[in-house]
């Protein structure tokens, strides 16, 4: 049974029937139940992490006071802070922004970002301690450090790419639990492909988008309802695809600081540099590719979206390419690839496979994060000892042949994509646990936020003329009711 909001049209599941109680009463015990959880399990988080901080976590080295210590602090905030805060303005205003194209959950899609992102760095300090000492079998008090806040950021685009697919269709309540549990599993399968397989992946092609992109497909294809119905609600605006485009823009131009953030001399001048290439041929290709594709005017979707492919698949190629012309090329197919994702891959996930990817993460950080992987494997193949300057076994981790890496570079490509599945599956069916399903009308910031200058649909309509971007689905818009 569906009732209206009173003042958004949108339809909102309620899993009872009309007859046990009025319209009005539902929508108050509705709204007092998503606060009460909400606040709840927020409060229970936040004091068990202060906890777990207090028994586990220290500050250690560089962050201890030691005069004998302090060159060695200075060089690090030297050398990492300014990459460190490039990539939180990624996270933040890059992410944030990025996502406020849906006409009528903005405010959702960029507070939300806001929260997550807080969390999931407390979180990811935690479960990346254990792990590691998991891996060491050495149990010791887990450092917090300019180091470990550079890594959390990492682990914040992993869980913000992530809530691009959902966006819209879970609670904050629900993005809590996923955030929690999303960091585990990107905190593992960051342990199994840099400390087991030690792969080359520096930008996190594979850790970061391919690992988010394809959690977030799982995730959405669990929660999303089997039945759908076209709404103005999952149209974005003029207005609205403009503020999207800032977030491009920040993201486009702070990419270069995600990738080489981690790595070190020349490694890190080839990660900046063909970073910026990539990013630059992405962007013409990603306009190429839109024009010719929608009938020769551009899509914003494409250009908010498949511009950025480039940076993608160089995270794991950036240090490893030695020549110019290669990076033009990488970003240059990841930009065509992309813009084919927005076109003709999104909406035949939504017909078919009933995969509804809002923000189309699939076509941004999926594919060009496994393309990344597999390229890099034929530039592995390929390096010699004078493009290394050195033997190149030094250069691989466990003194690797080309081959041999190559290899490896292909199987870690796998495991991520894999080990995403499986956190996928975990996660969307524990949200089908009663006490983690929560029913809100979709799309919807009035289901959370007070907005008083907003009173209906047809005068949000009349102010802003509405864009025919769509939702990840190009020409597909649906409004789901959750399960």
């Amino acid at each position: 049974m569906c009732i209206r909001d009173s003042r958004v049209h949108g339809e909102m599941s309620t899993g009872q029937e009309s007859n046990k109680l009025p319209p009005e009463l539902t929508e108050v015990v509705r709204g007092k139940t998503l606060r009460t959880k909400f606040v709840m399990i927020l409060i229970l988080a936040e004091l068990a992490v202060i906890l777990l901080y207090g028994f586990f976590c220290q500050y250690q080295g560089i962050m201890a006071n030691n005069a004998a210590l302090d060159s060695f602090a200075e060089s690090a905030i030297n050398l990492i802070y300014p990459f460190y805060q490039d990539v939180h303005v990624m996270m933040f205003i890059g992410f944030g922004f990025l996502m406020t194209y849906l006409r009528t959950n903005c405010w959702t899609a960029i507070g939300i970002n806001f929260m997550i992102g807080a969390f999931a760095i407390q979180v990811y300090v935690l479960w990346k301690g254990l792990l590691d000492n998991t891996w060491s079998g050495i149990w010791a008090k887990i450092p917090v450090d300019v180091n470990m806040l550079m890594n959390c950021d990492f682990a914040v685009s992993t869980v913000l790419i992530s809530y691009g697919g959902i966006l819209g269709k879970v609670s904050p309540y629900q993005m809590i639990v996923i955030t929690i549990f999303e960091v585990f599993f990107y905190a593992l399968n960051e342990n199994v492909v840099y400390k087991s397989l030690q792969v080359i992946d520096l930008g996190g092609s594979l850790t970061r988008h391919a690992f988010g992109g394809y959690f977030g497909i799982i995730l959405s294809w669990i929660i999303s309802p089997t039945k759908g119905h076209v709404t103005s609600k999952t149209h974005s605006t003029y207005n609205s695809n403009l503020f999207a485009m800032i977030g491009t823009l920040f993201l486009w131009m702070f990419w270069p600081s995600f990738n080489a953030g981690t790595a070190s001399g020349s490694a890190q001048h080839r990660a900046i540099v063909n970073t910026v290439l990539s990013l630059s041929s992405g962007c013409i290709s990603a306009f190429v590719a839109s024009s010719l594709f929608r009938g020769g005017r551009f899509n914003m979707e494409d250009i908010l979206n498949a511009t950025l492919a480039g940076g993608v698949a160089m995270g794991i190629n950036g240090e490893l390419v030695q020549q110019p012309w290669v990076a033009l090329l990488i970003g240059f197919f990841c930009g065509f690839i992309s813009s084919i994702g927005f076109t003709y891959i999104g909406p035949f996930f939504a017909k078919h496979l009933r995969i509804y990817d809002t923000a189309g993460i699939h076509h941004l950080h999926g594919m060009p994060g496994v393309a990344g992987g597999f390229i890099s494997a034929m530039v592995v193949a390929g390096l010699t000892a004078s493009d290394l300057g050195q033997d190149p076994s030094l250069y691989f981790p466990k003194r690797r042949d080309n081959p041999t890496q190559a290899w490896v570079q292909v199987a870690a490509t796998g495991v991520s994509v894999g080990i995403a599945v499986v956190g996928g599956i975990f996660t969307g069916l524990l949200l089908k646990i009663p006490i983690f399903k929560q029913k809100f009308a979709l799309f919807d910031d009035n289901q959370f936020w007070h907005i008083d200058e907003m009173d209906s649909d047809e005068e949000s309509e009349e102010e802003v003329p509405k864009s025919t971007n769509n939702i990840g689905k190009s020409e597909l818009n649906v409004e789901m009711k959750q399960n």
